[in-house]
């Protein structure tokens, strides 16, 4: 008797094979598709902040709001940029008081906020620029290479 008398004779037992059979091959496809597709990550990625108004600096989750407080000081945003190899502090930026408040409260970060509630500074200067006017921005985050020659290129952690 071959198989196409035995499954002739056992129907029951053709369409539960057939049916695995079936099963396995639609989970392989699956599996191929899903193990192809993009990962997005799951936590925020890290950012560039400093201590010492842009002398060092050092790579936290941007999950924190600037300014926050690491290793009993106060830490803010650093954009850090390199030239001839050599990388810097190109300007400092954090949240300005009322905006903090709002954020430890838990309140979600809007627009607003962003636009109008952080300010800016460089390295070595004592003031702090309040953000929402673009010409006064664009002073601060105007980065020039230390030794004035090559444009600097941002880094990212």
């Amino acid at each position: 008797m071959g198989i196409r008398e035995w499954s002739t004779y056992h129907p029951k037992v053709t369409f539960g094979v057939v049916s695995v059979c079936v099963v396995v091959a639609i989970t392989a496809i699956v599996v191929q598709v899903m193990a192809n597709r993009r990962q997005y990550p799951l936590k925020a990625p890290d950012s560039y902040f400093t201590i010492d108004d842009g002398k060092t600096f050092f790579v936290a989750s941007s999950d924190n709001y600037p300014p926050f407080e690491y290793k009993g000081q106060q830490a803010v945003h650093a954009y850090v940029f390199e030239c001839s190899g050599k990388r810097f502090v190109g300007y400092m930026e954090r949240y300005n008081d009322s905006v903090r408040q709002m954020l430890a409260a838990g309140k979600p970060l809007t627009a607003d906020m962003v636009r109008f509630g952080r300010e800016m500074k460089k390295p070595g200067s004592t003031v702090w620029v309040k953000t929402g006017d673009l010409a006064t921005e664009a002073t601060v985050a105007n980065v020039t290479c230390p030794d004035g020659t090559g444009t600097p290129e941002a880094v990212e952690p």
